[in-house]
């Protein structure tokens, strides 16, 4: 079975991670990276009351009735859990991503082989290179303005193309100068 590629927003999301092998403290890393409040646990110090209030828990407890139990509280409180190893206790698993800035892209093997997914981040790197998440920044600070210059779809997709061809041509990010220039030319044209 095929996982739903699905973002979310974790910024200030309560997280919680328990165990303390490189693993589980990786995706520990993983999710503050995208501004989750992460607490670890280790096994001995971890409670079922830990589980409350929790967005995500990923559990590495090496302890099948113990990642059984935590599995099944999560699913029965509707918590977002994930067993390392025992990707079908689990209701998400974690992506081998690649990240710039806001612009990310990810990949999931379901499970199957998490080095065929590490073997895709690293040709995605050189496609997905912090120029890209600079271009996402400047494109998104442009989307409204764009929006209202463009209002039919066909021609605002247009608009955002060009300026996307633009930039990768250009040596570095446009200045909005640059941008309202552009803009102009391609709304004369569409």
């Amino acid at each position: 079975m095929a996982y739903f590629p699905m973002f979310i927003d974790l910024t200030g999301a309560n997280c919680l991670v328990i165990g303390d092998s490189d693993t589980v403290l990786r995706r520990s890393d993983d999710l503050l990276a995208f501004g989750a409040k992460v607490k670890v646990v280790t096994v001995d110090e971890f409670t079922l009351d830990d589980l409350q209030g929790k967005k995500i828990v990923v559990a590495d407890t090496g302890d099948d009735e113990m990642n059984t139990q935590i599995s099944q509280v999560c699913k029965d409180s509707g918590i977002n859990v994930n067993i390392v190893g025992q990707p079908k206790m689990g209701t998400f698993s974690f992506p081998t991503y690649l990240k710039e800035k806001n612009l990310v892209g990810a990949f999931s093997s379901s499970g199957n082989c998490p080095e065929l997914t590490k073997f895709l981040r690293n040709k995605e790197k050189e496609v997905l290179t912090p120029k890209l998440g600079e271009l996402n920044e400047m494109l998104g600070k442009w989307k409204a303005p764009i929006t209202e210059l463009f209002p039919l779809e066909a021609s605002r997709r247009s608009a955002f193309e060009q300026l996307i061809d633009y930039a990768l041509c250009y040596d570095g990010i446009p200045s909005d100068e640059e941008v309202e220039e552009l803009l102009g030319s391609i709304s004369m044209m569409l």
